[in-house]
């Protein structure tokens, strides 16, 4: 017999599962049964293999068999042979006596030990089940036995009866009972299934059903089994898949070969349950694999050639056959979706093409997005492409009528892409128009940058109509606008304006005034975008145009903020927000409300600021606009205001991914930055690994750029990797010197007062030498004060940039002294400045961070009481934030700033319990199984006593608990 198999790898999703049954069948010494049912691929082997290995690990006896796939020509008996051929193997003498005690056993074991039994012995069943049943209880008079059944939906009708007397016979000694099936192969008739029935209901029957891993858990199996593995695969691969993760690894296995078509031992895999339908079942399967993953009932008796009657019987053979489900809506779906692709890849040429002028024919009076939709995609298959322009076009119309704009850009642009590959077909509309249509789609589904490149090689091809052309320039100047790109375009606005505002008014002419004025703004140019905000309000109120009015008003109110009177932007912005909600214009009402938060945080009132963004989220959501610029914008800008004012568990309800959200990459980055900006301050060990996939966005992106970096700079001057940290800090002065020619930018005051504030610490620590970094110290103290001086006054920076000032002349004063002689008075009045500044700016952790900084200065100076209490402050602010690396630093400063035997760390009982484990050298997932929680919440523990004990692993910390009588 081969050895037991071993995993090849860590198991990926299945950590509770695992936890549970290595609690249950190795670790409780008591006996348990377990069903464990899952769909074929979806992980059962794998985590049976993790479960014996624990087991053989404890010490514990594992008896292992399969049944296998044989039919009708299946030996009885088939795993409980291979268990007791692999005790024979693995123990001789056992065997013998097995046999010479119980010869009914014998039948099962190999030839060499039948050769003493009787050929005459009576072979009654009763008995033959209960010699297997007292075997396994003196086998666990010695050691637990875990016996583990594998593939039981292929078990004999032998084997099924064997199973129930043991399941019903049950056990008194530590006997584990582990048996897996396959959920999906279990059809009306099959003769497992009245027996799981029978077994659930059996006292002290444990059934486990493993679930499809979540999309999260397969991009990490990707990425185990290739760490290479592009975004885009991964993202195509996740969608395909379906949670299976043997799918998943066929798919991989394709797309590593060029090929993302089904391998033809997944495609068999698949096919082998169609083959077995009857050629009316086939026909019904066949046919929806061509209307897609699900199908109304209607629709596939308008397509398939059999009467009411037959297609009924077709249809229960397929349902009871697991090929399709019943979704609550009453269609018909495929129970995975790689069934339909296989099934699809299956048909001939002509059967396909037919099949698709069927559905076609039958969608063609059918209204709504989903029923246009499928039209297209029909009649596109079929050839139809004046057919599949229209019903795409209608399809974008319908989804943007009912809040789709992802799905309308993509209707809008398959019908600009028939209409390029097919010139004769007459679109329904000019095609300029259906640009525009797309822009406006792509705007709102969160993409402007694809809605300026779309809008732009439209308008470098059109050569019809001056008033198309202008509508072009409208959409073209918008996208970028909302792009945030260097260049956005005015004079091209300035000259479409010269193109219609001869005659009477029209509305485009409206529309470029508005985004002439929102052009101007972007250019600094506030007294021209004054004049253009106006006439675009007269002209839009001239024509009953309510969207541009506030589009306008929206743009006046934010440039009274330029021009020196933010109050009067707020009461402005207030009004605008109410006038857009009262038209149900929520577009307008998100960037008011936008407009209004960034009004708030040039206040310094950021707590208000990040209450409007929360507040424009939820508008969002409601009005179904999460992907619009500004709503996204919304969610972004507050999850990033709520990092500062210390409203963590907000930020993290904002950036958690909303359901189906599919946000293009560049926008998915912002929020990958401000992610970043979060683990970093609650000291996750990998934040960084986030930063090779955003690093090559920051010239085309100036929030990624800014935030990203700073969370770089500062974990690589955390982590002593100073030239790292200083390559950062040049590559971003670098990017807003060429791209936007910002050599002094106000963030440059936080990534230079971070940088100075790491070099410091090196010095102070004896890892450099001061003199070695002397000149860069003063370079980048220059260009804190270059910053400052190009400003009319100090005030004028806003009170966040004069916090980050005050603490760049706190870490240069901190410098200059680097630990030589007595601490002067002058740095202790420095820091003391840094904490009231970032305390008056309402951002807690920078103040537990100042305050940390002030607490080691003190301390220096001999002024323990006073380095402890704001030590017990800072780690007060920490475990209310979860920041685990300031909890760490306040735990190693409280350690060196008082007597070690005032030094207690205060634990709390569980984390006590935690710590012992930990000291034993256990795992997060044995602690979770000791002391019977989730390996989540182990986790979190061990994260938690690191900090709070100032411990960088888990062996200083169990260093630690020895030394200070912790544990």
């Amino acid at each position: 017999m081969p050895p037991l198999p071993e995993s090849d790898r860590p198991l990926v999703g299945r950590t509770d599962e695992l936890a549970d049954l290595t609690t249950r069948a190795v670790e409780s010494g008591t006996p348990s049964l377990t069903l464990l049912g899952g769909d074929a691929g979806v992980g059962k082997t794998r985590l049976l293999t993790a479960l014996t290995g624990r087991a053989q690990d404890a010490g514990a006896r594992v008896l292992l068999g399969h049944c296998l796939d044989l039919g009708d020509s299946s030996a009885p008996y088939l795993p409980v042979a291979e268990m007791f051929a692999r005790l024979a193997q693995d123990d001789h003498q056992l065997a013998q006596r097995i046999v010479a005690d119980r010869p009914l056993l014998g039948s099962v074991l190999p030839e060499f030990y039948r050769r003493d039994v009787p050929a005459d012995l009576p072979r009654d069943r009763g008995s033959f089940f209960d010699a297997v049943h007292m075997v396994l209880e003196e086998l666990a008079e010695t050691t637990p036995v875990v016996a583990v059944i594998e593939d039981a939906h292929w078990a004999d009708r032998s084997t099924r009866e064997l199973l129930t007397f043991l399941f019903t016979r049950r056990f008194k000694g530590p006997v584990s009972l582990v048996v897996s099936y396959r959920s999906d192969d279990l059809h009306r008739r099959h003769p497992l299934r009245p027996k799981l029935a029978e077994w659930s209901r059996l006292p002290g029957m444990h059934r486990l059903m493993l679930d499809p891993l979540t999309d999260a858990e397969v991009r990490d199996l990707l990425h185990q089994l290739r760490p290479s593995t592009s975004t885009e695969d991964a993202t195509t691969i996740v969608e395909r898949a379906g949670g299976n993760p043997f799918f998943a690894e066929e798919l991989l296995a394709a797309s590593e070969i060029g090929g993302h078509r089904l391998s033809e031992e997944l495609a068999d895999l698949l096919l082998v349950r169609i083959d077995a339908l009857d050629d009316d079942a086939r026909s019904v399967v066949r046919a929806a694999s061509v209307a897609g993953r699900a199908v109304d009932h209607v629709l596939l008796a308008q397509v398939v050639a059999l009467s009411g009657r037959d297609l009924d019987r077709a249809l229960r053979a397929v349902v009871d056959s697991h090929v399709f489900e019943v979704t609550t809506t009453g269609k018909y779906a495929f129970r995975h979706a790689l069934l339909a692709e296989a099934v699809y890849d299956d048909l001939l040429p002509g059967e396909r093409v037919q099949l698709h002028w069927d559905f076609a024919d039958a969608l063609r009076e059918r209204t709504g997005a989903s029923a246009s939709a499928a039209l297209a995609r029909h009649a596109r298959a079929a050839g139809n492409h004046e057919l599949a322009v229209q019903a795409s076009v209608r399809a974008g119309d319908e989804a943007m009528a009912s809040a789709g704009p992802a799905d309308a850009a993509r209707h809008y642009e398959d019908a600009l892409s028939m209409l390029a590959e097919h010139p004769a077909v007459v679109p329904p509309e000019p095609a300029a128009a259906l640009v525009v249509k797309a822009s406006r789609a792509l705007v709102a589904a969160g993409n402007p940058h694809r809605a300026a490149d779309l809008a732009g090689e439209a308008y470098e091809r059109h050569t019809g109509d001056l008033r198309e052309r202008a509508e072009l320039v409208v959409a073209l100047v918008r996208a970028r606008v909302l792009a945030d790109v260097p260049d956005v375009g005015t004079p091209l606005v300035r000259e479409a304006i010269s193109w219609v505002e001869a005659g009477e008014p029209v509305p485009v002419l409206a529309a470029l005034y508005a985004v002439l004025a929102r052009a101007l703004i972007c250019d600094d140019e506030f007294d021209g975008a004054v004049l253009a905000a106006t006439e675009a309000a007269s002209l839009a109120r001239d024509l009953d145009l309510p969207g541009l009015v506030t589009d306008a008003l929206t743009s006046l109110a934010r440039l009274d903020d330029f021009t020196g009177d933010p109050a009067r932007a707020e009461e402005a912005l207030i009004d605008v927000v109410q006038r857009a909600r009262d038209a149900q214009d929520a577009s307008a009402e998100l960037r008011a409300l936008h407009q209004l938060a960034r009004v708030q945080a040039r206040l310094d009132r950021f707590r208000d600021a990040y209450l409007t963004h929360v507040r424009g989220y939820e508008r969002a959501r409601e009005t179904g606009h999460v992907t619009d610029p500004f709503g996204i914008e919304t969610r972004v800008f507050g999850a990033l205001y709520a990092l500062m004012v210390g409203e963590w568990d907000a930020a993290d309800r904002l950036l958690a991914a909303e359901k189906g959200d599919r946000l293009p990459p560049l926008v998915e980055a912002t929020a990958n930055a401000v992610r970043m900006v979060r683990d970093a301050g609650r000291g996750e060990p990998r934040v960084l690994d986030a930063l090779p996939a955003l690093r090559p966005l920051w010239q085309r992106d100036m929030f990624v750029c800014v935030h990203t970096s700073a969370v770089a700079v500062d974990v690589y001057g955390a982590n002593g990797d100073l030239d790292s940290m200083l390559q950062v800090y040049d590559d971003t002065v670098d990017t807003f010197t060429s791209v936007w020619c910002l050599p002094s930018f106000d963030a440059r005051i936080r990534l230079s007062a971070l940088a100075i504030g790491h070099i410091t610490t090196a010095v102070v620590q004896g890892r450099v030498k001061a003199r070695a970094y002397a000149e860069r110290v003063g370079a980048l103290a220059a260009a804190v004060e270059d910053v400052v001086a190009k400003r009319r006054t100090e005030d004028a920076l806003g009170l966040e940039s004069r916090a980050w000032v005050s603490r760049a002349r706190a870490e240069l004063a901190r410098f200059e002294w680097a630990g030589r002689g007595a601490v002067p008075d002058e740095l202790v009045t420095h820091w003391e400045d840094v904490v009231r500044v970032f305390d008056e700016a309402d951002h807690p952790f920078e103040v537990a961070v100042a305050r940390l900084r002030l607490a080691e200065v003190l301390a220096a100076a001999d002024r323990r009481p006073e380095a402890r209490a704001l030590l017990d402050q800072v780690r007060e602010t920490a475990e209310r934030l979860g920041a685990r690396g300031l909890l760490a630093a306040a735990a190693r400063g409280r350690r060196t700033s008082q007597p070690t035997d005032d030094a207690q760390v205060a634990l709390t009982p569980r984390e006590r319990e935690v710590l012992t484990l930990v000291a034993e050298g256990r795992t997060n997932g044995e602690i979770a199984t000791a002391l019977f929680i989730s390996a989540k919440t182990a986790s979190v523990h061990v994260s938690n006593i690191l900090a709070k004990v100032g411990a960088a692993t888990r062996t200083e910390a169990a260093a630690i608990a020895r030394r200070d009588a912790l544990i």
